[in-house]
């Protein structure tokens, strides 16, 4: 990487537009960036570092500070900063500007704040073009064509002042913390933990295979003890000529032989703190033999109570058997018993059976004569009611009650007809037809009250009118006063209306745009999605490019290494260098690489670099189409935050319906006039019309009320002492009524009397041929119905199970029943069954006592056998995690220094980086030799030294004395040349180790005014040396002595209103 300008903006302590050519100072190859302290030599290697990275080295190593904005600056001018450098032979320039705040007279705060920016170009075919503007994308680019990140490019091209030094003198630890930042190492660290969790995993899966070994042989000890308790419990045990399953002796040497197989005596001989339990250490065996044996007790065990159990169900079933027969023959005797006394009991009952036939015989003679005695009775009460009802109606009409007073009043035209009606018992024959009479004249005057009644109705009805005629007059005049103030109104609103719908077209058009803007904010959202891809692909394919072109300069490397040792063997002593024309050959080459590489290799090794190459390039393109179609999207409005435009889109929107609103208001507004005015014609057109109207209205009103007045007075003249009308029609109606019943009544008591006669005839009659004497003879023969059903149902039944139990007895069982002797009978008495039911009980508590034992036996032997089939495997699970947790365990203390194995006490990372370190140190001396003269020799070592960590340790070897001693026995001067040229080293091995990326400018920061002045010449030859192999070395020093050695000088000038740049070439100066 090559500088070639800079340019800084309101940046640090510079406040104008700044610009280093470095070019110029490129020619020089050794610059000097000088100038007073505190002028801002270090702020200009923080520019570039922020330019590329986004922060500087001062500011990170400080605290993270921000980038300020310059106190010297404008206020209104924005900081930036700009550098052109060379990478991977691509030139770019990145421009980058800060989050600052500016003056703003609208903020409420007085500030606006200014989001940080970067821009990112390639100069390619002749021009500038775009290739990233987001800080991550940007940040991705740099990092692929630097090969650096940010802590590597400050260590390796901006060597701090004190930096190295601190190194130099620095313990194990902190120089460990500071190589993991140069190094990546983060791959070893995680071997460790990998290797650590894994030993830890195994040593868990050995304790868990352990554990369940030990469970095994535990549940080998419980199955044995409960195979000894189930042979206890063999019910065969105690009958005679019986024995268990499996006896005592077995069974306890089945436990025994468990417990002798299970001793660690087997494979690890007596250990007293084992506990009875096999050592992890100790290697488990005899379980399985052991589990094979159990087995086949259980199985002998199973086959016996197996047997057993099938000659007690038998003995069982025969019990059952024998019982069946008894009971079946108890039952037969019993039955026989109860048909038997039955019987006895039907013959008891012949004499009733005879009663109850005989008086079935006198109800059915008794049903002949019911319907001439029920016809007799009937007549007999018909003329008892009849008579009754006609003395009823009679009291109604003639004694002081309500119907006796509305008679009186109906018949207040006749009083002759009134007394001779309470004189005599019957009832008049004028009187029906003098009641008709008074109802007419009751209904006449009952019309005539309906006709004032509607004429009155009809009166209403006209008043009704007639207000709501002048309820309507007001109601026009209401109305005609609001619709005229309805067109005031509208006048004053259509104005308001008229002034909001004037800007139509510039309210439609923002709307238009809004939309717009949202459909491309949605396409730069899809088009930044293939960005990223794009970005993605760009950064495999350098990745690619880079490990192809590492591959090529590390054949070169050995290459060239060959080359050099076959040189060095044909060197003799005396005779001149081929190469550098010494007749001295301190320090040949040696080594035969050339032999590795052939040419056939590293020309394949270039055509996949040149392949990668192309690959990236082509990604690269890509990427840049991706970004432009970004770009065009933004150019049509978008932005990223789609919500905002969204919103911006949504109140145009709004802003859009507010004016559709208003234009469709205006026009309805507008049609709501002309309504309004021909609704006012059409209200005052009605106003007249109601006028003549209730004019009209009012006169009818009037001459109706006087007619009405003159009818009422007559129809209250004819009521008399009725209170209305309804009450006279009413009681006219009831007499007419009460009349006719009195007379239909005597006709119904007439005609009973007639019947009673004729039934009476009829009865005598029959009586007289039939076995009753009289009427209560045969009252007394007829039973109720139910009571005849039931005794007749009685004789059926007794009939039908006399006869039933005759033919059962006649049977063939009972027919045996009734032969069988008294002893048969005691033979298949209650007493015998429960005998027989004794017997089968305990042959079926002897069954299932067995199907008990075979149950447990058959489980124990099932998971004797599942254990005994898992038994091997539990053994090799076992001896395999064991071995496993010894591998493993063994590896993991190598790794992270916890085993005796590793002598040195180092971890992986450390062993790694203690690698680095070597080959800094052999770097380091060869620019460490040019510095001191050939004296001092930087030395790695793997002592420790006190309680820090070994392996990351540096000595210096002093020629002059032939010893080694520590670092911090060095002057001032001499640990700065060798801080130096530790610095230098690391950035080479740092930069070798990044993929081989050329860092072409070097800049040393202070440190020169400790050395004498030949010492500080030794240090400037090794600097030129690096500026003959292509480099530019820039040296930060405000040493007086500098400056007259190095002519070409980059100034930093410090004043009141802050600091400026120049570039001095001998004489020249460059503003």
């Amino acid at each position: 990487m090559k500088l070639h300008r800079l340019e800084i903006t309101a940046f640090g302590p510079f406040p104008q537009h700044e610009t280093v050519d470095f070019d110029a100072l490129n020619e020089a190859g050794v610059f000097l960036l000088n100038g007073e302290t505190g002028a801002g030599k270090t702020s200009v290697l923080d520019a570039v570092c922020f330019a590329l990275y986004g922060s500087g080295p001062t500011t990170v190593g400080k605290g993270g500070r921000k980038v300020q904005h310059s106190d010297h600056a404008d206020p209104h001018t924005g900081p930036c900063v700009e550098v052109e450098f060379t990478a991977s032979g691509r030139r770019w320039c990145v421009t980058r500007t800060p989050a600052w705040r500016e003056p703003s007279t609208r903020a409420a705060s007085g500030w606006s704040d200014r989001h940080a920016t970067v821009l990112l170009r390639e100069y390619t075919e002749g021009q500038w073009v775009d290739r990233g503007y987001r800080p991550d994308d940007v940040g991705q680019a740099i990092h692929h064509a630097v090969g650096l990140d940010r802590e590597q490019f400050t260590q390796v091209m901006m060597l701090p002042q004190g930096k190295f030094a601190q190194f130099l003198q620095a313990g194990s630890r902190e120089r460990e913390e500071l190589l993991e930042t140069l190094f990546g190492t983060d791959v070893y660290a995680d071997v460790q933990e990998e290797l650590k969790a894994r030993a830890d995993a195994a040593r868990a899966d050995t304790a868990s295979a352990q554990l369940e070994w030990e469970r095994s042989e535990e549940l080998f000890h419980r199955l044995g003890e409960r195979l000894s308790q189930l042979n206890e419990q063999d019910p065969r045990s105690g009958l005679p000529g019986r024995g268990p399953v499996l006896s005592p002796a077995d069974a306890a040497d089945g436990v025994r032989t468990a417990s002798e197989d299970n001793s660690p005596d087997d494979d690890g001989g007596d250990d007293e703190d084992s506990g009875g339990e096999t050592p992890p250490q100790e290697k488990p065996a005899g379980l399985s033999e052991r589990w094979s044996a159990l087995v086949s007790d259980c199985e002998l065990a199973l086959a016996g109570a197996g047997a057993a159990r099938d000659e007690a169900a038998d003995r069982h079933a025969a019990s059952q058997q024998r019982i069946t027969e008894l009971e079946a023959l108890s039952g037969l005797l019993a039955r026989f018993d109860r048909l038997a006394a039955r019987r006895a009991e039907l013959r008891a009952q012949s004499q009733r059976l005879e009663d109850a036939g005989r008086r079935l015989e006198e109800h059915t003679a008794a049903e002949t004569l019911t319907e001439p005695v029920t016809t007799a009775v009937r007549a007999r009460q018909r003329v008892a009611d009849s008579a009754s009802a006609v003395e009823a109606l009679r009291a109604a009409l003639t004694q002081d009650t309500a119907g006796a007073r509305s008679l009186r009043d109906v018949l207040r035209d006749q009083p002759d007809l009134v007394r001779e009606l309470e004189s005599t018992p019957e009832m008049p024959r004028q009187l029906r037809d003098a009641a008709v009479t008074a109802r007419e004249a009751a209904r006449a005057a009952a019309e005539r009250a309906r006709t004032l009644a509607e004429d009155e109705t009809a009166l209403a009805r006209d008043e009704e009118s007639l207000h709501a005629l002048e309820l309507r007059a007001e109601e026009i005049a209401a109305e005609l006063t609001a619709r005229r103030a309805d067109l005031v109104r509208w006048e004053d609103s259509r104005q308001e209306l008229e002034l909001h719908v004037k800007d139509e077209g510039l309210v439609r058009e923002r709307a238009r745009a809004a939309r717009e803007a949202v459909e491309a904010s949605r396409d730069y959202a899809r088009a930044r999605e293939t960005e990223n891809a794009r970005a993605a692909e760009f950064e495999s394919a350098e990745t690619a490019r880079r490990e192809a072109a590492r591959r090529v300069e590390s054949l070169e490397a050995r290459r060239y290494a060959g080359a050099a040792a076959s040189l060095a063997r044909e060197l003799s002593e005396g005779d001149p260098c081929p190469v550098c024309g010494s007749t001295e050959h301190p320090c040949p080459a040696t080594g035969d690489a050339e032999q590795d590489v052939s040419p056939g290799m590293l020309q394949g090794a270039r055509e996949d670099r040149e392949t990668a190459q192309n690959t990236a390039d082509a990604a690269h393109q890509r990427w840049q189409q991706a970004q432009r179609t970004s770009a065009e999207h933004l150019a049509r409005g978008a932005t990223e935050d789609l919500a905002d435009v969204a919103e911006r889109a949504r109140r145009a929107a709004l802003a859009e319906e507010a004016l559709e609103s208003a234009l469709a208001e205006l026009e309805r507004g507008t049609e709501e006039v002309a309504t309004v005015h021909e609704a006012v014609t059409r209200l005052e057109t009605e106003e007249r019309d109601v006028a003549t109207q209730m004019a009209g209205v009012r006169t009818g009103v009037e001459a109706a009320r006087a007619r009405c007045a003159s009818e009422r007075e007559r129809v209250t003249r004819a009521l008399g002492p009725f209170a209305s009308v309804q009450d006279w029609v009413r009681a006219a109606e009831e007499l007419v009524q009460l009349t006719t019943r009195w007379s239909d009544a005597q006709d119904e008591r007439d005609a009973a009397r007639h019947e009673e006669r004729t039934a009476e005839e009829a009865l005598e009659r029959t009586l007289a041929r039939s076995p009753f004497s009289t009427e209560a003879e045969v009252h007394e023969a007829l039973m109720d119905e139910e009571e005849a059903t039931d005794l007749t149902g009685w004789v059926t039944r007794v009939t039908s199970e006399v006869a039933a139990l005759d033919a059962e007895l006649a049977t063939q069982d009972m027919q045996r029943a009734a032969r069988l002797t008294e002893q048969q009978r005691q033979d298949a008495s209650a007493e015998a069954r429960h005998r027989a039911q004794s017997e089968c009980d305990e042959a079926a508590r002897h069954r299932d006592a067995l199907n008990r034992l075979l149950g447990g036996l058959e489980g124990l032997t099932a998971e004797a056998r599942s254990h005994a089939h898992e038994a091997p495997a539990r053994e090799a699970a076992l001896r395999a995690a064991r071995d496993r947790a010894e591998r493993l365990s063994g590896l993991a203390g190598v790794a992270t220094a916890t085993s005796s194995e590793n002598s040195l006490r180092m971890t992986l990372t450390s062993f790694v980086l203690a690698a680095k370190l070597e080959h800094v140190a052999a770097v380091a001396s060869e620019h460490l030799a040019t510095m001191s003269s050939g004296r001092f020799t930087l030395v790695h070592t793997d002592q420790t030294r006190g309680s820090g960590k070994s392996g990351l340790g540096l000595e210096i070897e002093d020629a002059w004395t032939g010893a080694r001693r520590g670092t911090e026995t060095l002057s001032g001067g001499e640990s700065f040349f060798t801080s130096l040229a530790l610095a230098l080293a690391l950035a080479d091995v740092v930069r070798a180790d990044a993929g081989g990326t050329e860092i072409d400018t070097l800049f040393v920061d202070e440190g020169f005014g400790s050395l004498d002045e030949q010492t500080l010449e030794q240090v400037l030859e090794t600097l030129d040396g690096l500026r003959r192999g292509g480099r530019v070395i820039g040296v930060v020093s405000h040493v007086s002595e500098m400056k007259q050695r190095i002519e070409t000088q980059l100034v930093v000038t410090k004043t009141p209103r802050g600091s400026h740049l120049r570039v001095e070439t001998g004489s020249a100066v460059l503003t």
